[in-house]
């Protein structure tokens, strides 16, 4: 059919433009000023960073504020959480690739976290009881804390879409054929909107079947199935989907670069999921290096920064400011956080990999 030829074709130009996992492997095989990516190598702190926002404002908030308080610096490796997770098993504990990671919820659950991760040591960090305790632990415990929130909901094109959508149902209106993206559930945003499709017809963390029902009813008003946040972004740069759902601080940096783009919650409300940091397990550099690396993303001077236009990365830290674009899309108040969704990943990652198999299979075609 039409419409699974033009995924195939996105797809296809996607990879070829460096969005593959491949490609990013490559990438983080350099520094992000060109040099190695070995962790401690050459006397530097090596830190793993997620590509687009998060590389740019690390590059340009983060590192400074690490450089300042430490007089060290720092060498950024962009990657996916998930490739993360991998290099560190394959690197073996005694010689990581890098001494600090970012993970999202998903991959963090199910890594080896005792094999490749060391917990937080929360009494070195100056900042750490400014985080609001809910942010304070990730992964079932003390491996570190989570240092930016994404809030996703529905992005649509203003222009295209004069009434903006109400409903993750609306996807499904028959005006939108052949405009909506989604991503792959190797996503943590694309298997956080199939919990919550399934919720919508019945289904829980536990069962997705209806989920799958429903996301192939889907089909024909779909024009690209991304492999990640990116890559759907580019999607509505390049003016190939109308509709999808996308977490804020995405879409409010492609509207600073006048992307014809907006953001709304859905009437079911919007899930959130936080980016965690940790100290790997026998850091090149030193451990205390990457502790003071953590401690400056958790202070309320970068929490701040990145909070601010154009990364809009929502702040955990209680004496960040709300302002701009969250507090007007998101929270007036750190109290307004609590009317999110937060997904029990540790439940949804005992099936994952079943699901993203199942999906490749029958929706991704």
């Amino acid at each position: 059919m039409d419409y699974r030829l033009k995924r195939r074709t996105f797809l296809g130009a996607s990879f070829g433009a460096g969005l593959t996992i491949a490609g990013l492997n490559a990438c983080a095989n350099q520094s992000a000023e060109g040099g190695s990516a070995q962790a401690g190598a050459d006397g530097k702190l090596v830190a793993a960073t997620y590509q687009g926002t998060w590389e740019d404002a690390h590059r340009k908030i983060l590192v400074p504020a690490f450089k300042k308080a430490t007089g060290s610096d720092v060498t950024l490796v962009p990657m996916f959480a998930v490739d993360q997770v991998a290099r560190l098993q394959a690197a073996g504990a005694t010689n990581p690739p890098f001494d600090v990671a970012i993970l999202d919820p998903g991959p963090l659950i199910t890594a080896p976290k005792d094999e490749i991760l060391q917990p937080f040591p929360t009494q070195a960090s100056k900042h750490y009881n400014d985080v609001l305790p809910r942010y304070q632990k990730s992964g079932g415990g003390d491996w570190g804390p989570i240092i930016g929130l994404q809030f996703v909901g529905i992005a649509y094109n203003p222009k295209k879409i004069t009434t903006p959508p109400t409903s993750w149902a609306d996807l499904w209106k028959p005006e939108y054929k052949g405009r909506v993206g989604i991503t792959n559930m190797s996503s943590t945003l694309g298997t956080g909107w199939m919990v919550e499709i399934a919720k919508m017809h019945g289904g829980s963390e536990t069962d997705l079947e209806p989920a799958f029902k429903a996301v192939k009813e889907l089909l024909p008003n779909v024009a690209a199935i991304a492999p990640n946040l990116g890559a759907l972004g580019t999607l509505f740069q390049q003016g190939e989907i109308d509709i999808a759902p996308h977490n804020l601080s995405s879409i409010a940096l492609l509207q600073s670069k006048g992307v014809d783009v907006d953001w709304v919650i859905p009437k079911e409300g919007s899930y959130a999921f936080g980016a965690s940091m940790h100290v790997v397990k026998n850091p090149v550099s030193s451990a205390e290096l990457a502790t003071a690396y953590i401690d400056a993303a958790l202070s309320t001077e970068v929490q701040t920064a990145m909070a601010s236009e154009p990364y809009f990365i929502a702040p955990v830290n209680k004496n960040a400011p709300l302002t701009g674009i969250l507090a007007e899309k998101i929270a007036k108040t750190f109290d307004d956080y609590e009317k999110y969704i937060y997904q029990d990943w540790e439940t949804i990652s005992k099936q994952r990999s079943e699901w993203i198999e199942r999906f490749n299979k029958e929706v991704t075609v």
